[in-house]
């Protein structure tokens, strides 16, 4: 349980608390992911149920490259992508594979506390680090503005929704679970829009009018 002046928990955080549903019991689970590996994920999380491997990818899982929390599933279950901000730009390839390989359900993880939030606070830092990698500075300073605009988010639930929204569009068939994981107790939270997702109309599900056209893949 994370304490009230703790600022890695997100049940007393000002900023996630109206925003995120709670998963305590595991009622609480959306009955369209009972008896799916997104289920399993959450009873691992949350109430230390042990996933057992079927040897078998059951699903794929991008998350953020956040080293204060890892996704808890054994070897053998499911492929991981791990990438700044947990979103798979860049790595839609990477998913199209693993549907090939049958897996039928994809979670989306994020978290609070996402340096993605304050990427322009470390420009600095990321472009010192590349000069000491023996980059030129100007090169190193134009590919760290180059990427940052890409990488950067301005809120971790919001970023969350638009990502989800993205692949909705793309990846029609696919099962997408948009999860939020505290980082002070590793417990997997639903956000709240989710549920008005679901209140919605098949034929308003696919995607979200107020993303660009160019932020979707272009596919032939």
């Amino acid at each position: 349980m994370a304490r009230k002046d703790d600022p890695l928990g997100v049940t007393q955080s000002v900023k996630f608390n109206t925003r995120l549903t709670s998963i305590d019991t595991p009622e609480d689970i959306p009955a369209h992911w009972v008896d799916t590996p997104i289920a399993d994920l959450i009873g691992a999380h949350n109430f230390g149920i042990e996933i057992k491997a079927s040897g078998e990818p059951r699903m794929l899982i991008s998350t953020c490259i956040e080293f204060r929390y890892r996704p808890a599933v054994p070897s053998h279950y499911a492929y991981v992508i791990r990438r700044a901000s947990g979103r798979l730009i860049g790595s839609e390839f990477s998913l199209v594979y693993a549907l090939s390989r049958g897996v039928k359900h994809v979670v989306l993880i994020a978290h609070n506390d996402c340096g993605m939030t304050q990427v322009s606070h470390h420009k600095p830092a990321m472009i010192a680090a590349l000069v000491d990698q023996g980059w030129d500075a100007e090169r190193a300073e134009e590919f760290v503005a180059m990427h940052a605009g890409r990488y950067h988010i301005e809120d971790e639930v919001d970023s969350l929704k638009r990502e989800f929204y993205r692949l909705k569009r793309l990846f029609k068939r696919v099962e997408i679970a948009p999860l939020f994981v505290s980082l002070s107790s590793n417990r997997l939270h639903i956000p709240n829009w989710y549920f008005d997702y679901m209140k919605k109309p098949v034929s308003e599900k696919a995607g979200e009018s107020s993303i660009p056209a160019e932020e979707y893949l272009m596919l032939p």
